[in-house]
């Protein structure tokens, strides 16, 4: 075990191991509770820690601590309850210096008590350190964010909007109109309002889509004279109005999916629920609807290959609710497979840990609350054994190329041999594209396979063979590389 306690000699730390008493704790086993006073500091002998506090979640971690590290120091300086509990991980074994023989030691043994505080405070000045840079990265990131913001006033081309667009959406409003009136009177069916809406709707979006292609220049004007016009009507719609208020980072595809799998159509007036209906039907919403079908399945398929003893070890990140991993344990035939679930999320987390404690299976799932921005720039370190397969149904969406890169990097160097990731991207070609970004603000980054490639050869995967599919509905692109046996 090397000592994180950088200033002792090895004569001090052998004297602090012969007062220490030496404590085993078995997996789950809670070793310091969030909140109480520590009376005692604690170093890492043997297995793995880690930490948790209760406002990220039960069985949610926040960090990880190996052989060496030491912990519940804070508490014990500045005689507060502990900020966050610290919980076996595997079967651990921790040295535990208790306030009575420290204190003891540090009096009667020259200069031990100089060297010990020293050590203290080197590690907790690196912690400050490391805090710092995180802070100072994530201002950053969120200053690159706002590229997303659209702004809709002033946009340059807003005297310039194509006649036919214009016609086209008075004809939209006025027949929608129409239809509300025979709705009121019972003058049409429920289906064939339906029928006249999705035609009136797709031909407006068509309408929107060929004035984009033939006015490039002017398209952010184009979206803002066509958001204006329509925004009371699709408003009705409430999967419209919660998809226009959704988070602004990589959360956005969970909740939406959440949405789109867990509510029924519904809007407010007469036409709300069938504007509801048609948005529900377009392409990218039945893609997000079905797409951790593909994860379970493609989990499942490797399980069923899985030849050794212990579990296929797992990695999914900005997980999310981990929805599809879950369902895997809720099959009759679950694979031997063990999960890590990463996000930032802690809401999302927490609620999946708690449907894992409650149906039973959380000692098949890990799940970190961690920052992917972060990790992608290197300021995050996940401790994780090698996975056989690591994934992501949506974070590609909101990386720049620089930062998918740093993952990919990252992916490659925690994967077994013959290990597979698995990347999801809103594909280039998006049959919604326009929609989801001049109507509904839903601004992600979309690629090309051409792209995805070219992402891919310049990460340490390099050369390595990758196959790119589209899902059914042309929506969402689907990368999927296997690491060599050997590194060439």
């Amino acid at each position: 075990m090397n000592s994180k306690l950088k200033y002792l000699t090895t004569e001090d730390y052998k004297v602090l191991m012969e007062k220490a008493q030496v404590a085993t704790y078995q997996q789950r086993e809670v070793i310091v509770q969030e909140g109480r006073l520590s009376q005692a500091i604690y170093l890492v002998r043997k297995g793995m820690v880690r930490v948790e506090r209760a406002a990220s979640g039960r069985d949610v971690a926040i960090a990880f601590l190996e052989p060496g590290e030491v912990f519940g120091e804070m508490s014990f300086l500045e005689g507060i309850p502990t900020s966050a509990a610290v919980i076996a991980q595997e079967e651990v074994e921790v040295c535990v210096l208790n306030e009575h023989n420290l204190y003891s030691l540090l009096t009667s043994v020259p200069g031990l008590s100089d060297r010990f505080y020293q050590s203290l405070a080197h590690n907790l000045s690196h912690r400050l350190r490391q805090t710092t840079a995180l802070a100072s990265h994530l201002m950053r990131r969120v200053q690159i964010a706002p590229k997303y913001d659209v702004q809709r006033t002033g946009q340059p081309g807003q005297d310039t909007i194509p006649p036919e667009l214009i016609s086209e959406t008075e004809l939209f409003k006025e027949n929608l109109q129409t239809i509300e009136q025979e709705i009121r009177s019972k003058d049409i069916s429920e289906a064939d309002a339906q029928e006249q809406i999705n035609k009136i709707c797709n031909m407006l979006i068509s309408s929107l889509r060929e004035q984009i292609i033939c006015e490039p220049n002017i398209q952010n004007a184009i979206g803002t004279y066509l958001f204006r016009e329509t925004f009371p009507f699709f408003m009705l719609s409430s999967f419209f109005d919660r998809a226009f208020r959704k988070p602004t980072n990589h959360a956005s595809d969970s909740y939406i999916t959440e949405l789109l799998c867990q509510n029924e159509p519904e809007g407010d007036g007469h036409l709300g629920i069938y504007l509801d209906r048609w948005i529900r039907g377009l392409p990218t919403c039945l893609a997000l609807k079905n797409r951790g079908g593909i994860i379970t399945a493609t989990v499942k398929q490797l399980g069923e290959r899985w030849t050794p003893e212990h579990p296929m070890p797992v990695t999914s990140l900005a997980s999310g609710k981990a929805s599809e991993i879950l369902d895997l344990y809720f099959q009759s035939s679950p694979p031997n497979a063990c999960v890590t679930c990463v996000d930032f999320n802690h809401q999302d987390l927490s609620t999946a840990a708690g449907i894992a404690h409650k149906w039973g299976f959380r000692d098949r799932l890990t799940f970190i609350q961690d920052n992917i921005f972060l990790l992608a720039e290197g300021y995050s370190h996940i401790d994780i054994a090698p996975q056989q397969m690591i994934y992501s149904v949506s974070m590609a969406n909101y990386l720049s190329d620089r930062e998918l890169i740093g993952i990919l990097d990252w992916i490659y160097d925690r994967l077994l041999p013959n290990g597979t990731v698995i990347l999801g991207n809103f594909n280039a070609a998006n049959p919604d594209r326009v929609l989801l970004e001049h109507l509904l603000e839903w601004h992600s980054i979309y690629r090309s396979a051409e792209d995805l490639e070219k992402l891919f050869s310049r990460s340490k995967f390099r050369s390595l063979p990758v196959t790119i599919q589209a899902d059914e509905y042309g929506v969402e692109l689907y990368v999927v590389c296997t690491k060599a046996w050997q590194d060439e």
